[in-house]
């Protein structure tokens, strides 16, 4: 209570609520009998709890929420905005500041106030975004004021919170405002200039299409006997597209029957092009290793690891692309598709008579089966 009567009383230690009566502040004898000092006393600290009441009334009827600190950074006061707004209760005062959720949300308070403190001056936190709740938010100005007392010496801190979310809108909407009168008035003189600039070339355009109109006239004449010309070609090309289809439909005869005779051939035939990828993968091989012709088709056959070691074949495929002629048999151990041990005979005949790919035969070696010698044409 002794903060109320600053001009007898100077503060020792806030935290300890310990005061010092300033020196030549009116004493009361100390040889007074008590009943006469309680009578004298009594209208003083009556007057003192009045005023006392009259200014916590007076804090609480403020409409916006404040908070008092003392200089150890221990809450003193909070009013009733405060209490509502920040959910604080008068069981907060005597708390330290730094142990409020508000100290530090919706902004870093401690700084602040030691920085009031510091240059002994007013400290004001713009704007700053505020979240009562998960779907509201809020814009604040926290205003830090350093209090001080009759002597001028710092007595606590004052942090006051003026919500401005109304004005933040506000300004948002007006700067929002100018923001599309700008655009629109830029738009307009561009479009003015635009108006302009099409006016002249439209006044240029009508004289093009007279120029064009005639052109037209005349190419209408050569369109037209382009187009007795286009009706020749496009009988001849009917006739060229029924030849194609024969052509095609032969094609398609002959790829059938190719198709049947490798698959219908027991041992494994691989047919590999000009850059040794897997052209076709006939059923025979994919028996004997177990790939399907989808999973080999256009790959490298030395990048192929199916139980065969190919890179044993590179020889004797790069003499036959070179003789142009049949080698083989060459017998290899290698492992099928189960994971047995067999040895694989494998024939390698050239595609074609100007260097484009090797056929190669397999068959797992029984007896002495073969196919005609070390080497045939």
């Amino acid at each position: 209570m002794l903060l109320s009567d600053g001009d007898r009383f100077e503060v020792a230690s806030m935290r300890q609520r310990l005061f010092r009566r300033r020196s030549g502040s009116g004493a009361i004898p100390h040889e007074l009998p008590r009943i006469r000092l309680g009578h004298s006393m009594g209208p003083a600290i009556h007057s003192a709890k009045r005023r006392q009441q009259v200014r916590e009334l007076m804090l609480d009827s403020v409409p916006y929420p404040v908070v008092g600190l003392d200089l150890d950074g221990t809450v003193t006061t909070i009013n009733s905005p405060a209490r509502a707004q920040f959910g604080l209760t008068l069981r907060d005062v005597g708390r330290p500041f730094r142990d409020l959720e508000l100290s530090y949300r919706p902004a870093e308070l401690r700084s602040y106030i030691d920085r009031a403190h510091a240059e002994r001056r007013g400290v004001r936190a713009g704007s700053v975004e505020w979240h009562p709740n998960a779907e509201e938010t809020r814009f604040v100005d926290i205003v830090i004021q350093p209090l001080a007392g009759v002597d001028g010496a710092p007595v606590g801190t004052s942090v006051a919170f003026l919500d401005t979310t109304e004005q933040n809108r506000l300004e948002r909407e007006l700067k929002q405002v100018r923001e599309d009168l700008e655009a629109a008035y830029e738009e307009l003189q561009s479009t003015n200039e635009e108006l302009e600039t099409t006016n002249e070339e439209l006044q240029s355009s009508i004289e093009e299409l007279e120029t064009t109109n005639e052109e037209l006239q005349s190419t209408n004449e050569e369109l037209e006997t382009t187009n007795e010309e286009l009706q020749s070609g496009n009988e001849e090309l009917e006739t060229m597209n029924d030849e194609l289809r024969l052509r095609t439909a032969e094609l398609d005869e002959t790829r059938v029957f190719f198709e049947g005779v490798l698959s219908s051939i027991a041992a494994g035939v691989v047919v590999l092009d000009a850059q040794l990828r897997v052209r076709s993968w006939n059923r025979g091989a994919e028996d004997m290793w177990g790939l399907r012709p989808e999973e080999v088709h256009k790959q490298p056959f030395y990048d192929l690891d199916f139980g065969l070691p190919t890179e044993r074949l590179r020889e004797i495929i790069q003499h036959t692309t070179e003789a142009r002629r049949r080698l083989g048999p060459v017998h290899l151990e290698a492992f099928n598709r189960i994971g047995r041990s067999i040895t694989c005979s494998v024939y390698c005949s050239p595609l074609d008579r100007q260097g484009g790919g090797v056929v190669l035969l397999m068959e797992e070696a029984s007896g002495d089966r073969s196919y005609g010698g070390r080497e045939q044409e």
